[in-house]
Order: C-alpha cells, then structure tokens, then sequence
C-alpha cells in the first residue's frame, strides 16, 4: 500500500469555478485519488477556497460588502458543486481558519529567522485619486510581452507570463483607471534568489514531470530567481506576526500554497488524530505527493512552494505536478470575471447536465498537453456519441439479453470454460487492465480514459459479433458471462472518471454499490455465476433511445425511393481529398479540403488522425455527407462529414469507384435535399451489410444482429451500406449511386459495422 498526498489548486472565493478549473486541475486531482484509494493506498485529497485573494477584496468592493461576506458567499456555492461533481476532497476548507493563520504566521516567522525573509522598501503601484497602495489585482495595463491591454499586475491571461508590476506598460488603476504611480514602500521579501543551486539541484530527477511544466519551470530558474514581496499594503487576509505593521498582510500567493500544510493539519484534527498529517510531510515519509493545478500556476508550485518548504526545513517536497494548459473559449481563457462566459460556470452546467456527462466532456476534452478549445456543439454531441451510443448501449444490450435469457441471474459460463484461454476475452481484459492501470499510475489521465473507452468500443464490436442469439447454449453461456465480465471490468476502469455511472452498472450486475477502496483488481474477476441482476435502467437516457436492445428477429425491408417520406434524405457526394492539415488545437482532427468539382472547395473536420497518415488520405476519393448542418469544431467550421466505418477499435474511410464523377450524389439523397442535424443522422443509421442471397430481385442482406430484404441486383458476396430508417430499423435501402456504383466498405468489417 502506498501513501499518496494530493494538493488542488485554490480557486478564489470571488465567484463560481467554470469548467476550465474543472478540467485542468480538479476533476484529473480527483480522477487520480479514486484510483488510488481503489488501489487500496492511503490517500490524502485536500484544497479549499483561497479567501484572502484581491479578486476577492475587489468583487467585495464592487458590491459594497466586506470581503468575508463574498468570501463565504462563493465557497459555500464551489463547495456545494464540488459534492454534487462527485470531487472527492477528504478536506475543501479555506483560508480564513485559525489554524490556516497560526501555521502560514509560524513559517513565516520560521523563514526570517533562518535568513530566507527579509525586510525592504522599493517602488509600488499607487492610485493618487484612491489615495492607496494598489496589489497586483487592482493594476492592469499593456503586457510587454504580447500586447495584451488588460494584463494584470501579477501576471498576463493571455500569455501565460508572471509579472511585476513595473513591467506593465501604462498602468493604471482597475477601480477608477486612473493612471498609477510608483512611490516607495516596506514589505517583506522571500529570498528565492538564495535559493536559486537548491532548487536547481532539486529538479534535476524530475525528467518524469510533463514536457511544459519541466520546461516552463528550467525557464524561470534559468532566468534567475529574485526576491519577491510577500506583504501587500491590505487589511483583508493573514496579519504579519510583527509588531508595527497593522495596514499590511501577508500576501495571498505565499500564504495560498501553505495551505496544502495548514488543510492538512486540519483534516488531522477533524479526524481525531491531531498529529496523523506527519504521516504525509515528514520528510522521511513514505508519502509521494502531487499537485494538480493550471499552467498559470507552475512557478508557485515547481519553485515557489518548494522553495518555502527548503526554507523551512524539515518538511516533504512535491513529487510532481502534473499540470494542464488551459480550456479556452474563442482562443482565450475561459474567466470568472467575463460575464459571457457564465454558461461555463459549473453551477450553470449542473443545473442542465448530470455530472457524470460533465465529468466526461471534462475528462475527454482535458488540455493536458496543449490549451484546447470549449466547443458547446461538441459538448451537446460527444456524450450522446459515447456515452449514449458507445457505453450506455453495451450496458443495456448485455444486461437485457442476460436477464431475459436466464431469469434474471448471472449465467455459468459452460464446463470447460477457460478464463485464462490467451485468445479469450479474460485475456483481453488482462492486457486492457495492465495498461490502464500503467497510464494511471504515470498520470496520464486521459489516455486511460481512452484506453477504458477502446475496450467499451471493442465490446460492441465482439458482442455484435458473437451473436448469442443464435449460438447454441454453451455458446451463449460463455458470451453472455464474458459480456457480462467485460461490463464489470469496463465500469472498474472508468469508475475514477464516471463514479455515478459506475456505481449504477455495478448494481445492475447485482452488487450493492460501485466499486469501492482497493478494489481495483475486482476488474479481473467476473461477477459470481448464479447472482441476480438488479434493475436495469438506460445508464445515459437520451431523446428516441430504446429501452431495450435485444437483438430482435429477422425482419423484412421493401427497397425505398429517395422519395419514400419513412427515411431521411443523405445527400451523399463523391469528392477528392486535395490537402490535409493537423489540426491546430486538437490531436485527434485533421482539416480536409475536398474536391467536388465546383469552383470551392468543402472545408470539413474529421477525427482521422489516429488512423491514417496524411499521405494516405490526400488524393483520396471519399464519400462526403454534404447535407449535414455545418458545425464548428474547435473553432473550426466543418462542412459536412467524410463516411467511415467505426468498429470501435478502428475507423475505415469508405470508398469510391473512379467511375463516379466527383460531385454525383447517390440516388437516396440528391441535389436539394434539406439539411439534417447530426442526432439526425444518428437515429437513422447507416450500416455495413452483406448480400447473402437473391431471390425474385429480392436481397437478403446480413446486417450483424439480423437480415434485412431488400430489392436489387447486386450479386451474393456485396459488400454494401445500407439505411435504416430509425434506431430499430425495421426497413432499409442501400446506398448507390445512378450508375449502380455502390460505397465500398473494406472486405473484412463485420456485418453490422456503423457508418458514420
């Protein structure tokens, strides 16, 4: 068992967070607790509202209250969301406590006296109409750096950069704007210049940190560490344990990172065992500890909180700090203090989303290695997409055929069932869990996320292909457990992102609750045979879901005319791919220029990258859905959607014969045909089928879960797309185009393979 320690930025008590906190530092903190206390290891997870903040001081000055009164206004409502999101804190305090005070005050004084602090009088921003000294927050002005006209005094949004407030260019008051002056003052300073070949040495084995926080922090200790203040000219926040110096406090960004202490020391106390937080800060503590927190907030955890702990002495210092890049809206960071970007406060998103579907958006869209882009497009659609179709629909499939075909129990695989067969879904599971387990451990969070999600994909896919429907008993025995299994394992994996979720399969496979403290192996073992299956319910409800997906029997489908009014009309055009470019801000898209004979080219957005080379899909003749709305995609605008067959595990662009010109549309959707939505096009699906047999013009197409009759004359053998006109698809018609040219899918895609 090991000890972990885990440290989440502070957000300020000046409004409510949005989904950028969310994805770039609590919800991965939270995502790596719970797999550690399923691990079985001790875990520590604690933050809490930063009170002393002048963005606090300044909404406080705005409304014409005292800052305590913001300040217990919004930690109330961060708190209250945190526990609806599922952010398992052990601790979410704040620092307006006595102990917060009394241990910030003792490391102070602890720091001065070993020389790290001392005092000196230097140059301030000053408001001459205000009559008053002006902290960081209250100055703004233009960056040196990038232009940014409402730069800070303390750092730049826009850029990313630190900085002091003689570095910004015409400053000037936040409050009245008026122009500031610079006059002299006392404050105390921390010595970090002292510290400049500890710190050095102490980076030296951290190569295991991500590329930008290891970068961004050799910048700054390259560029030469100097004293910083630490006092600002302020009545709100922690006194100075001085004498003569009633109008100044300890300033937010020294006493902020303390708080990692003082939360500590507090969860001891509340716990009953005041001294149990040696367990997680003596030096020689068999305790890593991890800070999760924004690029903006680098330095004050890579040099500045290592360098109060060297100062201090006898404390343990940050194992890593995996931090994010930002989550932006428009190519700039998402702000508590913007008013247009209300709809990303999270108290907003709750009040319209289940968290779980928050958590997931968060999770799959988190800038862990670059800033990347809200999208609200995106946000309605990717869920539906995954959670709906992808996960929720392996969830039902499963348990409905199981609780029907067996009475409601958990079946018995048969006699001679081998769970350790290497070609057998146990040892798919083995292999999917061993890599997941690895990509948690190393903190990278969102690939396994992905890795979990694969296996989920992968599951559909052998389900479908499985058919236990028409196995024979042994058959469907051991698919029925192994699906079952698949699902115990899959809602393990997924659990420290989608805890709501997880916890609802686990009891619909007939346990009483989700998996809990050291069961992570559980993902290993599937349910026990003969145990009853609790009630199932859709585990992502949607608008026209089935609620129960069953395979149902064959049924028969007359061909339809593109006039027939049961299916909606894809316009479906033959189109070349001139250029392919990387996305700027998204690792999974490519921006494809299309060729469809006109005088401009269709600009589209495709998730192709993980499964082409640029070369390979330049020149390449595709089929492209042109009536499709045009939707923007990280800020790009993609008209229309290249047709690929998803497996799960893989994507294949479909193909076109060079016979069909570019631009022809295939009969079933031709020129004019009105626009569709993407949850359109998604209830109508388009499949992958084989012709099994013709009789009287009459097809008989295999289309995974059951056949389908349809009128035409392709010969046995064809590989061909056919449409369903809703969800159960009860008719169907293939896609061709005048000639009799067919979409051709890849040879070995299993019957059933969806189109999208």
């Amino acid at each position: 068992m090991a000890r972990i320690f885990i440290g989440l930025g502070w957000p300020y008590a000046n409004g409510p967070f949005h989904i950028g906190h969310l994805a770039g530092a609590y919800l991965p903190g939270d995502i790596f607790a719970r797999f550690h206390r399923l691990l079985g290891d001790e875990v520590l997870m604690v933050s809490g509202s930063d009170m002393h903040g002048t963005p606090t001081t300044y909404a406080a000055e705005k409304e014409g209250v005292h800052p305590q009164v913001i300040a217990e206004r919004y930690h109330e409502i961060n708190k209250t969301s945190f526990e609806r999101l599922g952010v398992s804190f052990d601790l979410f305090t704040h620092t307006h406590t006595t102990i917060h005070e009394r241990t910030t005050q003792e490391l102070f004084l602890r720091q001065l006296q070993n020389g790290f602090i001392d005092r000196r009088s230097e140059e301030n921003p000053y408001c001459p109409k205000d009559r008053r000294f002006l902290p960081d927050r209250y100055l703004v002005g233009r960056c040196p750096f990038c232009g940014n006209e409402s730069a800070r005094g303390d750092e730049c949004d826009r850029c990313g950069r630190i900085l002091e407030p003689k570095q910004l260019l015409e400053p000037r008051c936040v409050v009245c704007g008026t122009g500031a002056e610079f006059r002299p003052t006392e404050h105390f300073y921390l010595r970090l210049d002292k510290m400049q070949e500890t710190l050095g040495h102490y980076l030296k084995d951290k190569d295991y940190w991500r590329g930008n926080v290891l970068a961004a922090t050799r910048n700054f200790l390259e560029g030469g560490l100097k004293p910083r203040p630490i006092t600002r000219d302020l009545t709100w926040g922690v006194p100075i344990p001085l004498d003569g110096y009633p109008s100044k406090r300890i300033y937010v960004w020294f006493e902020a990172v303390i708080g990692y202490l003082s939360a500590s020391k507090e969860w001891a106390v509340r716990k009953g065992e005041p001294e149990a937080w040696h367990r997680f800060w003596d030096p020689e503590a068999p305790v890593r500890q991890y800070y999760f927190v924004g690029k903006d907030n680098i330095f004050f955890h890579t040099l500045l909180w290592p360098g109060i702990l060297i100062a201090v002495g006898g404390l343990q210092r940050p194992f890593d700090v995996p931090a994010n890049e930002w989550l932006q809206i428009e190519g700039r960071k998402i702000s508590k203090s913007r008013p247009s970007d209300v709809d990303a406060y999270v108290p907003s998103l709750l009040a319209h989303y289940a968290p779980d579907v928050i958590r997931f958006y968060a999770a799959a869209l988190a800038p862990q290695n670059h800033d990347t882009e809200l999208d609200w497009d995106e946000f309605a659609r990717l869920p539906e997409e995954v959670l709906s179709n992808q996960y929720g629909n392996l969830v039902q499939r499963v348990l409905v055929f199981a609780r029907e075909q067996y009475g409601g129990k958990i079946p018995a695989p048969p006699a001679d069932w081998d769970r350790a067969a290497p070609e057998g879904v146990g040892a798919r599971i083995r292999r999917a869990h061993a890599e997941i387990t690895g990509h948690y451990e190393a903190v990278r969070l969102k690939e396994a996320f992905e890795r979990a999600l694969t296996e989920v994909r992968e599951g559909n896919r052998w389900f479908q292909e499985a058919r236990p429907w028409q196995a024979s008993e042994a058959d469907r025995a051991r698919t029925v457990h192994e699906g079952l299994w698949l699902l115990k394992a899959a809602a393990t994996w997924l659990s420290p992102v989608l805890p709501f979720s997880s916890e609802q399969v686990w009891r619909m496979l007939g346990f009483a609750q989700g998996p809990g403290p050291g069961e992570w192996a559980a993902a290993l073992d599937p349910p026990p045979a003969g145990q009853s299956i609790g009630k199932v319910q859709v585990l992502f409800p949607r608008a026209g879901a089935p609620t129960n997906t069953s395979p149902p029997p064959t049924v028969e489908a007359s061909g339809a005319s593109s006039t027939d009014a049961s299916f909606v009309p894809f316009a479906i055009r033959a189109a070349r791919v001139r250029t392919v470019a990387p996305h700027p801000s998204a690792d999974k898209l490519y921006v494809l220029e299309l060729d469809l004979g006109e005088a401009k080219p269709r600009t589209v957005v495709a998730g192709l990258r993980p499964f082409y080379r640029e070369e390979e899909l330049r020149d390449r003749r595709v089929a492209l859905l042109s009536n499709l709305e045009p939707r923007t995609i990280r800020k790009m605008t993609s008209q229309g959607m290249v047709l690929a067959a998803d497996t799960g595990s893989r994507v294949e662009v479909l193909s076109l014969p060079e016979a069909v010109p570019l631009g022809a549309y295939v009969t079933t959707g031709p020129p004019g045909s009105p626009a569709i939505s993407y949850s359109v096009f998604e209830s109508n699906p388009l499949l992958v089928g084989t012709v099994t047999s013709v009789r009287d013009g009459q097809l008989t197409i295999d289309i995974g879960d059951r056949t389908v009759a349809v009128e035409g004359s392709w010969p046995t053998g064809s590989r061909v797309v056919v449409q369903l006109d809703g969800p159960g698809g009860s008719r169907g018609r293939i896609i061709h185009f005048a000639s009799g040219d067919l979409l051709v899918p890849g040879g070995d895609l299993p019957a059933g393979t969806r189109v999208r």
